[in-house]
């Protein structure tokens, strides 16, 4: 591929496309070539050519000096190409530079929202252009509709995409900070303080909960912040180092166990899509866990819940859509647990599951699933 790169200063010779030689090619047949610019945390860059799209190596958190102005300096050296491309969020630094790069090169800036991208970047790396169904979980991605998504079931059809299924949203006490004190994602979820107060003594409980009741407080549909509620109200988490820890410790805790404990769940249409609710299934963990029931088997009950509730979701919208294939990415699939039980579960519906192949299902394939749904609504006429 001929990457559209110039040597600084040297006017408009192209140069080979070094910054991605510790990445991966994809085949990608288009006649447009595009640059996608990924989103901040686990940062990649894509370029693509006229038969593959170069995907970089994860450069890193792009809110760090070094990674921002590595990822500058490579975006200022791009020339002659037909469009940038970048995550629908408007304040990660990752639009504002593809944002920049659309204004110094006079091209069209499209903008793919996350779970979108998390989904087309498999089946950039699978080859594959008929409608699938897609379940996208991690712990945040821009929503449409403004808020933090991450609890995600989309029918996707090249450029298009449409909201099948999600988690039930609630609060995010803190915004980011939730992220790093798990607790208050189980105050959210638990919708009062009784139970909140006996689990975590000591903790600001009163304050979180009238936070969360107020109106200027995000919500999410995130899967990584129902887990670090499961994981505060079953081991305790408190506060955590990085994004995912929660999680990990529950996955942990939960791998081989044989008798998980049933928990309860229910399916909800709302506004043309289906909800999982496990608001249930919270309160379910909270009396167990103070009734002193194993550690373990409940935090395997969780895994099983959730791994059901998505799976249902996604066999009723694939039968509804009349698609056989289910797409799944996002950080949340890295868990073995989840991953295996939503797999086995689709499987035995007859459906046939598709999994990243050359990427890691997190954040760093998003550059490629941008610049995959970008190419198709370049070829389709849209911009």
């Amino acid at each position: 591929m001929s990457c559209p790169l110039t040597e600084p200063g040297s006017g408009e010779e192209p140069v080979s496309h070094a910054c991605f030689t510790a990445g991966i090619s994809v085949p990608l047949h288009t006649g447009h070539v595009v640059v996608a610019t990924g989103v901040d945390l686990k940062n990649s860059l894509c370029i693509t050519g006229s038969g593959d799209a170069a995907v970089s190596a994860v450069t890193g958190n792009i809110n760090t000096p070094e990674v921002y102005q590595n990822v500058s300096d490579i975006l200022n050296r791009i020339v002659d190409i037909d469009a940038v491309v970048c995550d629908l969020h408007p304040d990660l630094h990752s639009t504002r530079l593809a944002e920049q790069l659309s204004r110094r090169l006079s091209v069209p800036l499209i903008q793919v929202q996350h779970h979108h991208a998390h989904i087309a970047a498999v089946l950039a790396e699978c080859t594959i252009e008929r409608p699938v169904i897609g379940l996208a979980m991690d712990g945040y991605g821009y929503g449409s509709d403004g808020s933090a998504w991450g609890g995600e079931c989309l029918y996707v059809d090249g450029s298009d995409y449409a909201r099948a299924g999600h988690l039930r949203p609630v609060a995010m006490p803190g915004g980011d900070a939730a992220s790093l004190q798990p607790w208050r994602m189980a105050v959210a979820w638990l919708n009062g303080v009784g139970h909140a107060s006996r689990l975590f003594e000591g903790l600001p409980v009163a304050a979180i909960d009238k936070l969360c009741r107020s109106e200027f407080t995000p919500v999410t549909t995130s899967a990584g912040r129902l887990f670090d509620a499961a994981s505060a109200i079953v081991l305790g988490s408190r506060e955590v180092t990085f994004e995912g820890e929660a999680a990990m410790a529950l996955e942990k805790a939960a791998t081989g166990v044989s008798n998980p404990t049933e928990l309860s769940y229910r399916l909800e249409p709302i506004d043309g899509a289906l909800q999982l609710d496990c608001g249930e299934a919270i309160q379910q963990l909270v009396e167990s866990r103070l009734n002193g029931e194993p550690k373990d088997a409940l935090a395997a009950g969780f895994h099983q819940m959730l791994a059901d509730g998505m799976a249902a979701i996604a066999i009723r919208a694939a039968s509804e859509k009349g698609v056989s294939d289910v797409v799944l990415a996002g950080g949340c699939f890295l868990n073995a647990l989840l991953k295996g039980r939503v797999i086995a579960r689709l499987e035995k519906a007859g459906l046939q599951v598709i999994l990243p192949q050359k990427l890691a299902c997190g954040d760093g394939a998003i550059a490629l699933g941008q610049a995959w749904v970008a190419v198709h609504k370049l070829k389709r006429g849209d911009i």
